[in-house]
This record gives structure tokens, sequence and C-alpha cells, in this order.
């Protein structure tokens, strides 16, 4: 049965897509937010599952992020644009949680009601998600929370660039 969960910014290790693919995104998921709408769930995996699948060095790198980071416990697979903006706008972020190939299946029946965004992450297993996180982490070997890459984007003055705040907002 697929679990759909509340996190915080600190629970979720981001993907390394810095500083972002698409202004016009985030810019729309932003003032989704102010406005109160909810987004579509994020999909992620327990990092205990996601672990089994990376390299030795890789497991390193993560173990040294766990170190500093203890709350941070599930991979993200899409969504940078939206945990951007509802970390901004101080929000939590609601989840779907990947656990079984069956959740994924049970995630496509949602893309209908739109809780649920169609993405390739869908069209894998569990497994198949688990070796492209891996692939993803091998070609960009650092780790960082959702919220630590929204402070970055704040901090590298991209949020003030991109109109959404003033500098020092969040």
């Amino acid at each position: 049965m697929m679990k759909t969960i509340t996190l915080t910014p600190h629970q979720i290790i981001t993907l390394n897509d810095y500083p972002i693919y698409s202004v016009e995104v985030l810019r729309l998921y932003y003032s989704r937010c102010l406005s109160g709408q909810e987004l579509p769930l994020v999909p992620v995996i327990g990092k205990a599952i996601v672990r089994q699948y990376f390299t030795p060095k890789l497991s390193e790198r993560l173990e040294s992020f766990e170190r500093a980071n203890p709350l941070a416990i599930y991979f993200m697979l899409d969504g940078s644009h939206r945990t951007t903006a509802l970390t901004l706008t101080g929000r939590k972020i609601n989840v779907i949680e990947y656990a079984t190939d069956a959740d994924i299946a049970e995630a496509r029946g949602f893309v209908v009601t739109g809780q649920v965004l169609d993405s390739a992450t869908l069209t894998h297993s569990l497994a198949e998600n688990c070796v492209i996180l891996r692939q993803h982490f091998q070609e960009r070997p650092y780790f960082m929370t959702v919220q630590h890459k929204t402070e970055k984007l704040v901090r590298d003055n991209y949020i003030a660039h991109y109109g959404l705040l003033k500098e020092g907002d969040v």
C-alpha cells in the first residue's frame, strides 16, 4: 500500500540539479504555494533502500553526509521546483513513498487526478529508480538536503534574481 507523508526540507536528499532547470516552472509553483494550493506529491525512496544500490565509495560519501544530516532519510526522485517553492514559502512537502514496485504502479493511477505528475519515475521499477539515483550521484558525487539547496539558491542570489524574494527572506 502506497504511503503519502509530509516531510520537512531537512528530511529529503535532493537531486543535484543546481541551480534549477526552469525559472518559469519555479515561479508557477511558488505562486501556487503562496495562494495555498496543494502541489503534486513528490516521489521519494527511503535511504535504506537506495543505499543498497550504491558503490562502496558512494556509500562512504553518504555516510559522511549522514553524520552531519541525521534527519535526511529519503531520496527525492523528481520535484526540485516543487520542493524549492514549498521551502521558500515555509510549507511542508507532501511526498509519495516508493517502497515496492506495487507502490509505483499504484502511483500511476494518481496521475489522472493530478496528485502525481507523470514522470519517468513511474515507468521504472523500484530497483531501476535506485540505479538511476546511483548513476546521478556518481556523476555529481555530493549530497544536499532540500533545505541546503534552497538556502544555497538564496545565498547565491538566484532567488532574488528570479524576482521571487528579496535577499534574506528565507
